[in-house]
């Protein structure tokens, strides 16, 4: 199970951030999760939101460069060993993790993460045989 997440690119400078939330404001779109990561003059901002194909067109029109990809979102247990748990379970079935981030949830025994893996359809089998469970694009939504 996938969900789609928005990578948008913008000059590491001042300002970008803040043009980037005001745009999908704008778009009345909801941010559900987000990640930034830079370099010395780019950064790329990872998110899911309620509606990527709009806040793609949105940011497009302010001239931002993004791309839509698919990623999975897994609930696991909010508790100390919650992330190495499934961390290991994919180790072991030799899926790497390309990058990951938390996301928000309402508070309860769960936290959510969102991965992004070289494999997904074996990380997809490894962490449901688990009884990790798969978190939906409708379940982030609401």
């Amino acid at each position: 199970m996938t969900t789609q997440q928005l990578s948008i690119f913008m000059e590491n400078k001042p300002g970008q951030l803040v043009k980037v939330t005001e745009t999908l404001t704008a778009a009345n779109i909801d941010i559900r999760a987000m990640s930034l990561a830079d370099t010395q003059d780019f950064g790329i901002v990872r998110m899911i939101v309620n509606d990527s194909v709009k806040a793609q067109a949105a940011l497009r029109e302010k001239g931002f460069m993004s791309t839509i990809t698919k990623v999975m979102c897994i609930a696991m247990n909010d508790q100390p060993g919650g992330l190495g748990a499934v961390t290991k379970l994919l180790a072991d079935a030799n899926v790497n993790i390309d990058y990951l981030y938390a996301c928000i949830t309402v508070i309860g025994k769960d936290a959510y993460i969102v991965l992004h893996v070289d494999d997904e359809k074996k990380a997809n089998e490894v962490l449901t045989a688990a009884g990790v469970r798969m978190v939906s694009a409708e379940e982030l939504k609401a």
